[in-house]
């Protein structure tokens, strides 16, 4: 049950947050997906700041981090598993911070509020651990069963976004990009991951079997 639990969340979280970006970039007049960060669609003074935070950012963190939980609840148990799905639900708690602390308009102020600040600080830890949070949770899946090609796509994934993530910077007029490229390299690993354990359900199989054996 957790497996599917976690297909479904993930899932649903990362549709959330296309469906989020691309409904609230339409709202916003100017607004350019190649040079501004996600959160300006969430910003203090943002024409949909206040929907797009609590209706947008809000469910996805909380299924993201519902993921984590039921992701490490199907998978096989292992260090490195534990470690990787925490780091998830750091990326996770990200969202949830941008709906309470929302950015300063266009989220560069040259005097930051505390609003902004605690918003900066939330994002950057999941984002800090994102590449290693990756790398982590392909190295687990190496010994799930036939977690051969899940394992593969972690590492391309945390390439991918390794290298977004060196080119995250505020002054770049392609940060947008990176933004999303980084977004988009965990959250595709996440639906990955909830797909394989919606199906395949490791970590249960694992379970029915050991307890099967006593019994013969």
């Amino acid at each position: 049950m957790s497996g599917k639990l976690a297909m479904a969340c993930g899932v649903l979280g990362a549709l959330w947050l296309l469906g989020m970006v691309i409904i609230g970039g339409a709202t916003y007049p100017g607004y350019d997906h190649a040079s501004q960060f996600i959160s300006e669609l969430g910003a203090n003074g943002a024409p949909q700041g206040w929907l797009v935070s609590y209706a947008g950012f809000l469910p996805v963190g909380v299924l993201t981090c519902a993921f984590a939980v039921f992701a490490w609840m199907a998978a096989p148990r292992s260090l490195l598993a534990t470690l990787g799905f925490i780091g998830v639900f750091l990326f996770a708690i990200g969202y949830v911070g941008a709906t309470f602390f929302r950015c300063d308009f266009e989220c560069r102020p040259e005097e930051p509020s505390l609003s902004q600040m605690l918003h900066n600080t939330f994002g950057l830890i999941g984002y800090l651990f994102a590449p290693l949070t990756l790398l982590l949770l392909g190295l687990a899946a190496r010994k799930w069963p036939n977690g051969a090609g899940l394992a593969i796509f972690a590492f391309v994934a945390a390439t991918v976004l390794l290298c977004a993530w060196l080119t995250l910077s505020p002054d770049s007029p392609y940060v947008g990009i990176s933004q999303r490229v980084l977004e988009a390299s965990m959250l595709s690993w996440v639906v990955a991951c909830g797909v394989y354990l919606g199906r395949h359900s490791p970590r249960e199989s694992d379970l029915s079997d050991a307890f099967g054996n006593r019994h013969t």
